[in-house]
């Protein structure tokens, strides 16, 4: 049969086909497939947050160690900060305090009080602080009344208790960060432990 010009073939002598679908199992691997790949990419977003989280904190606590050494040095008192478990939270987190040395003891610092806040540690990260001579540091749980001493001290001259701080994952104690300071107060970032690369 020809339509305008078109050879069309009739469907009579052909045999029937009919239309096949997907099979349970193939439907299950398919959306097996998919709740992976969503997984992998928030897990992947999710981790990425968190080390932008970190290295936020990290950056902080650094300028504030290095603002602390200058505030020693111009008031012509020891500072210092103290890290404890925060037992006030639900999770077990660490969170540091910043003191300066009166005559009577160790207390808040009465200048600037809008920059020496006690802030918390992320969750999530477990602490290690190591110190010159003192390889691993006991982080005691804080108790206002006990006036217990820094362990990081900030020194009227100049100086600064050289040692460093590390953050390791609360699950897999990997090594997420280190903190590093010198007896001067120069401070070094190592993400994972390692200088950054530099391009």
């Amino acid at each position: 049969m020809k339509v305008s010009g078109v050879a069309v073939t009739s469907l009579s002598g052909m045999s029937s086909v009919t239309p096949r679908g997907f099979s349970f199992i193939e439907l299950l691997v398919a959306i097996l497939v998919i709740v992976l790949l969503t997984g992998v990419v928030s897990l992947n977003v999710g981790r990425g947050g968190a080390e932008l989280q970190l290295d936020g904190e990290v950056r902080y606590l650094a300028n504030l160690l290095s603002f602390s050494g200058d505030e020693a040095e111009l008031s012509a008192a020891d500072h210092g900060l103290l890290i404890a478990f925060d037992s006030t939270a639900r999770n077990t987190r660490y969170q540091g305090i910043w003191l300066r040395r009166f005559e009577q003891g160790w207390a808040s610092p009465r200048a600037g009080t809008e920059v020496f806040v006690p802030f918390v540690f992320m969750a999530g990260t477990e602490l290690l602080l190591n110190l010159e001579g003192q390889p691993s540091v006991e982080i005691p749980v804080y108790d206002p009344t006990l006036k217990t001493a820094p362990q990081i001290i900030m020194w009227a001259g100049g100086e600064v208790t050289p040692g460093s701080i590390e953050w390791l994952d609360d699950l897999t104690g990997e090594l997420l960060y280190r903190l590093e300071w010198d007896l001067l107060g120069r401070m070094n970032l190592l993400p994972n432990g390692e200088p950054p690369i530099e391009e």
